[in-house]
């Protein structure tokens, strides 16, 4: 339980994505899509730049100053939050943010979270496509997928209604409480950007 706790605390706080999209050039604006590349990166480095020295300047607790620079350089891909937070206080971050919750919780919240990408293009596509079960079958979806997400607005609730159909594990579990224990998980307050970890 403890080491599914740090798995998930450890996704939750680094693996957000960096501060903001890089640029794009867009062919139909361009003068030169290579130098407009070239200026819109750096100007994109700055911006990045400032935003993180600002965020550093906000935190006023030593641990909070830590946080960041480990999540920063996770997000580089410099070193992972451990090498810069110690293990003992990644565990006693992952003990505090996940002590509610149940092994259940966090064994549904998972298995929710994994076929989002699947179904946030499922959804996308089903979108250009007007919803046609034959043309999302030709292009690689399940159909007890595309009907599973037919009507849904957002990825979590076709994952969940998607998940209770096919439970191999003997038990029935219903969307609902898929869903629940997604969002106790995974929530949108979990979800945030950065401020510091004692705030999440």
């Amino acid at each position: 339980m403890d080491k599914l706790k740090l798995m998930l605390a450890k996704g939750l706080f680094f693996d957000r994505p960096r501060l903001d999209l890089p640029p794009t050039v867009y062919e139909s604006s361009a003068i030169d899509k290579g130098a407009d590349l070239e200026f819109l990166t750096q100007l994109w480095d700055a911006v990045r730049y400032r935003t993180l020295l600002d965020l550093f300047r906000k935190q006023i607790k030593r641990e909070d100053k830590l946080f960041c620079l480990a999540w920063w350089l996770y997000q580089e891909k410099v070193c992972q939050p451990e090498d810069i937070l110690g293990n003992e206080e990644l565990r006693r971050m992952a003990k505090k943010k996940f002590r509610f919750l149940s092994f259940s919780d966090l064994y549904h919240a998972e298995r929710v979270r994994r076929c989002l990408p699947y179904f946030k293009k499922l959804l996308t596509d089903s979108r250009t496509y007007k919803g046609d079960v034959s043309k999302l079958v030709k292009r690689g979806y399940k159909e007890r997928a595309i009907l599973a997400a037919s009507k849904k607005r957002s990825a979590v609730p076709a994952a969940c209604d998607w998940l209770a159909g096919c439970d191999d594990s003997g038990s029935k579990v219903d969307a609902l409480t898929l869903q629940n224990a997604y969002s106790r998980v995974y929530g949108p307050k979990r979800r945030s950007a950065p401020k510091s970890h004692t705030s999440q």
